[in-house]
């Protein structure tokens, strides 16, 4: 019975982070590419205007690197791990600064969505 409830749960976040990735795709919408970086390899990230940033570690490394986003300095919820929610993120939140570009190191095979 454990089991399945592993199981459930993890369909359940799935579902979750797919319905904020539509979402997201809504809002970068007829949005350019831009800032686009990658290691060569199993990594890149790229932003979509100035209205959303991604981020994708397909690699068995950490992603150690400083971007430029594009996006307004604040502070953003990455809407693979969670949301916005009554003002607050549920999952990890990323601070972009105006003077410096944002500096990352997600884990390996992750990614963030802002």
């Amino acid at each position: 019975m454990e089991d399945t409830t592993a199981r459930w749960m993890s369909v359940v976040v799935a579902v979750g982070s797919v319905r904020n990735m539509v979402a997201f795709r809504s809002i970068v919408s007829g949005q350019p590419l831009c800032n686009w970086w990658d290691n060569g390899g199993s990594q890149i990230a790229f932003g979509r205007g100035d209205r959303g940033f991604v981020v994708i570690n397909n690699d068995d490394r950490f992603l150690d690197a400083t971007l430029s986003t594009g996006l307004a300095p604040g502070t953003y919820c990455d809407v693979i791990s969670g949301q916005k929610t009554n003002g607050r993120c549920t999952g990890k939140q990323v601070t972009v600064d105006a003077a410096t570009p944002l500096s990352l190191c997600p884990q390996r095979r992750d990614g963030l969505r802002l």
